[in-house]
C-alpha cells in the first residue's frame, strides 16, 4: 500500500509568494534605498548632470513609499514602519533644504549676538510662533506643514536682518521655490504612478527599488571617485566601497 507523501513545510522563500510578505533581507535592501535616497537631498545638481534627474528620484521616492507601505502592512516593518518614507517630491526636498539653511542662518546669527553673554541681546530663534525660526520643527513631515513652515520663515527673512538673506534676490529665491512647490503635480513621465506601483508583485516592487538605487549609487560613484580622500565622507553618506570602485 503506498501513501502520498506529507506536503513539505512551508519556508520563508516558498512564502515570497505571498502578497505583502517581506524577509529580513528584504527589509535590508528598503532600509538601504531610504539611506541613499537621503543621501540625493544634499547633492541634486551633481545627480542632475549624471542623469538622475528631478523625475527620477521622484519615480525612486514612490516606490520607496510603496515598498515601507507594503512591509508596514504586513506587520514586518517592525518600529521601522512607524517612520514610513513620505514619497516627495524633488520640489520639496529644495525647498525644505532652503528653509534649513534660513534656520542655520538664525542660528549663527542667535551665536553671534550672544558672545557678550548678555541674554537680552540675543537673536531669539525659539517661542513660535512670536519670534522663531520653527527650530526643531519636522517641516518635512507632511505638505500641509512644509507649506505653513515655508511662509512662516519666509515672512521671517522679510522682518529681519538674516546673514545670507539680506536681498530682495535671496528672498524671492525662497519664494520661487515654494510658489515651484505648490505648482508641483508630479506629471514628469519618468514618475512611477501610485496605481502602477499598487499592480506590481513584491518581487518586481524590490527589482525596481534595488536597480534604482545602485543606479544612483554608481551615478555617485562616478562623481565622487573612491580615490580622492575628500570624497570619503560623502562616499559613506551613499553607501559606497571607500577603497573601490562600486561593483555591480
Amino acid at each position: 500500500m503506498t501513501t502520498d507523501p506529507a506536503p513539505s513545510a512551508t519556508t520563508p522563500e516558498d512564502s515570497n509568494n505571498i502578497r505583502g510578505y517581506y524577509n529580513k533581507s528584504n527589509l535590508e535592501d528598503l532600509a538601504l534605498a531610504e539611506s541613499v535616497f537621503t543621501a540625493t537631498n544634499s547633492y541634486p545638481d551633481e545627480l542632475t548632470e549624471q542623469d538622475i534627474t528631478p523625475a527620477y528620484l521622484t519615480g525612486f521616492s514612490a516606490v520607496i513609499a510603496e515598498t515601507r507601505r507594503r512591509a508596514s502592512e504586513s506587520g514586518q516593518g517592525g518600529e521601522e514602519s512607524k517612520t514610513a518614507t513620505t514619497a516627495l517630491e524633488t520640489t520639496a526636498v529644495k525647498l525644505h533644504t532652503r528653509l534649513q539653511k534660513i534656520q542655520s542662518s538664525a542660528k549663527q546669527k542667535h551665536k553671534m549676538l550672544a558672545e557678550d553673554g548678555d541674554p537680552t541681546t540675543n537673536f531669539p530663534t525659539t517661542n513660535f510662533p512670536t519670534d522663531g525660526y520653527l527650530i526643531g520643527v519636522r517641516m518635512i513631515a507632511s505638505r500641509a506643514i512644509l507649506l505653513q513652515s515655508a511662509d512662516t520663515l519666509i515672512a521671517r527673512i522679510k522682518a529681519d536682518d538674516l546673514p545670507g538673506f539680506k536681498t530682495t534676490e535671496k528672498i524671492k529665491a525662497v519664494e520661487d521655490l515654494l510658489t515651484a512647490y505648490k505648482n508641483d503635480k508630479s506629471e514628469q513621465t519618468e514618475t512611477i504612478k501610485e496605481k502602477e506601483l499598487a499592480r506590481l508583485d513584491r518581487d518586481s516592487l524590490l527589482h525596481i527599488l534595488n536597480t534604482r538605487r545602485a543606479a544612483i549609487q554608481h551615478a555617485a560613484d562616478a562623481i565622487w571617485p573612491w580615490n580622492e580622500e575628500a570624497h570619503r565622507p560623502i562616499r559613506k553618506t551613499f553607501a559606497l566601497p571607500l577603497t573601490r570602485p562600486m561593483g555591480m
